[in-house]
């Protein structure tokens, strides 16, 4: 039974999910980590570090968007079998070579292959989200973060240590060859009705139903919010090693254990946020979510104590859940097309990646690595505004239609 079936029980739904999403985020988890090291290996400085990083979001950015499209017509289980294979050959390709500027470029290659199986994901439990209730709305994210936060970091740290670096990328190829069979199963039964469209009328009619999908207020929200989310995740999740191990001079494993720290925190919030969420609402929701951002950034940029770094982890793990289960509450009750909005609201997340990859490395050439956390607030607090005033002049307009 595919889980995209509308008869599949929930149960079942939620266990082929969440085995598949632990999977996949463990061995991203381990990619991230292994990355990561390697470059600091070769000699890779803040800045290169930061571009390669922003290399796979950059990837990720250019086909995410067209990934929910693409589904929608051809089908999860095609579309996810074949973009398991690219990162399996890249990553195997990637020992092969040395030198940063290769090791960004196959990580934009990379990136271009994983939107179509993050989409294909993401909308399935979408098209479900009503039928397992909005308390569940962080469980997808949850499993996944389970792999890529605690299951990854963990195991590409000792991959790293005790294998070396090309046994560490042989493993991360293989684990998405496995991901690609087991898709084949995963997705068995789902049906698609062939639909005969001209490519340049269908390129118009996506930039039209994107702008339609952004005419609705909710999903607007959401994916900027998702954006500033990915972008302040993907500032710690790049940098947070490098200012470990070179700032405040702590072992590398430590340094990594901060990392899974911050996924363990992610999983707790994700999985047992949701009831909290559905009894306060959605406003608090969003203002604790802010609230504990701040006081997360302003702790990693002002200590170099081990356990204040990993609390400011936390902090930032507790916002982007509280924002990611509003977010997704909102979206599942939304009646436009599932793989569509998944495909928007992905393209978000990823262009937070990659803009909070990519920024987070100019502003440490401008202040510094040890401050690269500080100056990172008043983005946050711009984005704040942005959203509240944007809420205060929709109501000041639906006064004046009312009167």
């Amino acid at each position: 039974m595919s889980p995209s079936e509308p008869s599949g029980r929930p149960t079942a739904f939620l266990v082929n999910f969440m085995l598949l999403a632990a999977f996949s985020g463990a061995t991203i988890g381990m990619a991230k980590i292994i990355t990561t090291l390697y470059a600091i290996e070769i000699g890779a400085n803040a800045m290169q570090i930061g571009i390669i990083s922003a290399m796979e979001s950059l990837g990720m950015v250019l086909l995410t968007l067209p990934a929910g499209f693409v589904i929608a017509r051809y089908g999860a289980r095609r579309v996810y079998f074949l973009a398991s294979l690219g990162p399996m050959l890249l990553n195997l390709a990637i020992p092969l070579f040395g030198g940063w500027l290769w090791l960004a470029f196959a990580r934009l290659l990379i990136g271009l292959c994983i939107p179509f199986r993050i989409v294909a994901m993401n909308s399935a439990f979408l098209r479900q989200l009503q039928r397992i209730g909005n308390d569940k709305a962080g469980w997808y994210r949850g499993s996944l973060t389970l792999g890529m936060g605690l299951l990854g970091p963990l195991l590409g740290n000792w991959l790293s240590g005790s294998t070396g670096f090309t046994f560490g990328f042989v493993v991360i190829g293989l684990c998405f060859g496995l991901m690609a069979v087991y898709s084949l199963g995963f997705w068995e039964g789902e049906r698609i009705a062939p639909v005969e469209v001209d490519t340049a009328i269908e390129l118009g009619g996506i930039f039209a139903q994107v702008k339609a999908m952004l005419g609705h207020v909710e999903i607007a929200e959401s994916c900027l919010i998702e954006m500033l989310s990915g972008a302040t995740n993907a500032l710690f999740g790049t940098f947070i090693i490098l200012l470990a191990m070179d700032v405040a001079r702590l072992s590398q494993g430590q340094a990594v254990s901060l990392v899974m720290i911050q996924g363990l925190a992610s999983v707790i919030g994700l999985f047992g946020f949701g009831y909290l969420v559905e009894r306060s609402g959605r406003r608090f929701a969003y203002i604790a979510g802010l609230g504990a951002a701040l006081a997360g950034l302003a702790l990693l940029g002002s200590t170099h104590d081990y356990w204040l770094l990993a609390t400011g982890g936390v902090l930032i793990s507790a916002a982007a859940a509280l924002a990611h289960l509003v977010n997704m509450a909102q979206l599942g009750e939304h009646s436009v097309d599932k793989s569509k909005v998944s495909g928007l609201f992905n393209l978000a997340g990823m262009l937070g990646g990659f803009s909070g990859a990519l920024l987070g490395g100019l502003i440490s050439l401008v202040v510094g690595l040890d401050n690269l956390f500080l100056a990172w607030i008043p983005l946050v607090l711009l984005a704040a505004l942005f959203c509240w005033l944007r809420k205060l002049r929709r109501a000041q307009s639906v006064v004046a239609l009312e009167g």
